[in-house]
């Protein structure tokens, strides 16, 4: 991996990050019956897409990768640890090429409908990410 790959997994993991902790309401804004869920909640099974997605394309490095901390299921954050390894550079460019450009288009998609804006606060509180909420900043 070269240095850019590192610095882009670096910048993803500090987005994911902000993510994982925001909550989300599901259900009928009129009701107080909704459910509130944070992306975090989702790790599992976005590592699992990028998983079989690498499966069906026949990335075996990827899917060695993915795998090398034992099962999915088993690794309590999954999306988390893929990170820190790319930003560390534990991974070939061949993988990193591959999961790079796929982990930024789904977490920026993400952060796009529910995040704050990408250059929001991070510290702060409530109100300095109400400020910057979705672009308005």
């Amino acid at each position: 991996m070269d240095t850019h790959q590192c610095d882009q997994a670096g910048d993803l993991s500090m987005l994911w990050h902000r993510l994982a902790a925001q909550h989300i309401a599901l259900g009928c804004a009129c009701a107080m019956s909704g459910v509130t869920i944070t992306l975090e909640d989702f790790e599992r099974d976005i590592a699992d897409y990028f998983l079989a997605r690498s499966e069906r394309e026949g990335m075996s490095d990827v899917v060695t990768f993915l795998l090398a901390r034992g099962p999915l299921a088993a690794q309590p954050q999954a999306i988390r640890d893929i990170l820190q390894r790319l930003s560390d550079g534990e991974a070939s460019a061949a993988v990193a090429e591959w999961l790079l450009p796929r982990m930024d288009r789904t977490l920026r998609s993400y952060a796009e409908l529910h995040g704050p804006a990408l250059a929001a606060p991070l510290l702060g509180g409530s109100k300095a990410w109400r400020g910057a909420y979705r672009g308005e900043v």
